[in-house]
């Protein structure tokens, strides 16, 4: 099946979120057709645009964020250009992962976080610290980012960190979405 082992099927949606349309488009554009995802509320939007519109990109779930960019990882020794989607609060449990696996052995991977906790809006306290530190630690570990500032520059904004990970040998493109997170 065209789908991962284990994907749950999402009904498709009539009215889809433009930053939804625009984070799938823009996936699309940057050549991966593999996105290994842990599931999440805003994601859920996205998930459903990938099921309705894009029926060619294969869906992947992981149980663990770590284990979605092992599965990236082997994705990309494979031949392919993945794409992981995950909340922010998972990419703590996922810095080892990229930083001994992903970055010495330069492993491009598009990542698409969810970005929760970053404001006063948050409703779990327990996203707060690392929506706020979520930019801090990528700069730290060296980890190329962007915020995709309104729901029509999503596609650009997603295409552009792509590009900039599978171009660049050794990069790895990251990129918040904190649309989805103010929209929702």
């Amino acid at each position: 099946s065209r789908r991962g082992i284990m994907s749950p099927v999402f009904q498709p949606s009539t009215l889809s979120p433009a930053w939804a349309t625009g984070i799938c488009a823009g996936v699309r554009a940057t050549g991966s057709r593999d996105v290994v995802y842990v599931p999440d509320n805003p994601l859920s939007h996205v998930l459903r645009v990938f099921e309705s519109d894009h029926r060619d990109v294969r869906l992947i779930l992981a149980t663990r964020e770590e284990e979605a960019f092992g599965i990236a990882a082997g994705l990309y020794l494979g031949g392919r250009t993945p794409t992981v989607m995950c909340q922010s609060s998972g990419i703590g449990n996922s810095l080892n992962a990229i930083t001994s696996l992903l970055m010495p052995y330069q492993i491009p991977v598009l990542v698409v976080v969810s970005w929760r906790g970053d404001d006063g809006g948050e409703w779990n306290a327990a996203q707060r610290p690392m929506g706020q530190a979520i930019r801090s630690m990528f700069d730290a570990i060296g980890v190329a980012h962007a915020t995709i500032a309104s729901a029509d520059a999503a596609l650009e904004t997603v295409r552009r960190m792509g590009e900039t990970a599978f171009r660049i040998a050794g990069s790895f493109g990251h990129l918040d979405n904190a649309t989805a997170a103010q929209l929702l």
